[in-house]
């Protein structure tokens, strides 16, 4: 008889398969937590969290942005190397406990020479005034020396905090706030590899922080 039209046999092989299947799945999760545990921690800012719902869970949309309001420049190599999927990009301390942009560049050591800290990603930057242009007149002829805000957008492929419906309803209504100048600091908690991958550890909002965790 044909193993195959054995339908005890079908069942073996369709269980094997299956075992074989969350075997993997599950070393792969082992794998990248231990990478997640072992890299280099850093703070990053963002921005505008949406909770929806995916299968049976639900999930935080992160957006990691960086806004300076002092009229700052963009920092350097980041338009040269945005949309290059094997760039990285540069990240340096700053005040606070965080980590910022600072630079990008083709290859890891090209990048740091921008920075102490490097991942794999892009990062694309903005400026925008904060006032109207000034009207023309005999007096004073119109200038740009408006006060900017610089906006910095970073993709290291973070964009997804996985949580029950509670708690990701909780991050989307602090985070509403953003806009507001009491609205707590937000940061997405990022953990840098020996490969240059960034993996998301957790998110803090206000000082309260929490850590994802798939066991």
């Amino acid at each position: 008889m044909n193993q195959l039209s054995n339908p005890r046999a079908l069942a073996l092989r369709i269980g094997a398969v299956a075992l074989l299947l969350m075997a993997a799945l599950v070393g792969l999760l082992v794998r990248e937590d231990r990478a997640r545990a072992g890299g280099q921690e850093v703070r990053l800012a963002m921005e505008a969290v949406d909770p929806r719902s995916l299968l049976s869970g639900h999930y935080a949309a992160l957006q990691l942005v960086e806004r300076v309001t002092d009229g700052a420049p963009c920092p350097p190599e980041l338009e040269a190397h945005y949309g290059q999927d094997d760039s990285w990009v540069a990240l340096s301390p700053a005040a606070g406990g965080v980590h910022r942009v600072t630079g990008a560049g083709a290859t890891r050591d090209d990048a740091l020479k921008h920075g102490p800290v490097v991942v794999r990603g892009q990062a694309d930057c903005r400026q925008a005034f904060l006032a109207p242009p000034r009207e023309p007149d005999e007096a004073a002829p119109p200038t740009d020396d408006r006060p900017q805000e610089t906006f910095i957008t970073l993709d290291i492929g973070v964009d997804r905090f996985y949580a029950d419906q509670t708690k990701a309803e909780a991050l989307e209504a602090a985070l509403r706030r953003q806009g507001d100048d009491a609205a707590p600091p937000a940061f997405a908690i990022v953990s840098i590899g020996q490969d240059g991958r960034g993996r998301l550890k957790g998110v803090e909002v206000g000082g309260a922080r929490a850590d994802l965790n798939w066991f």
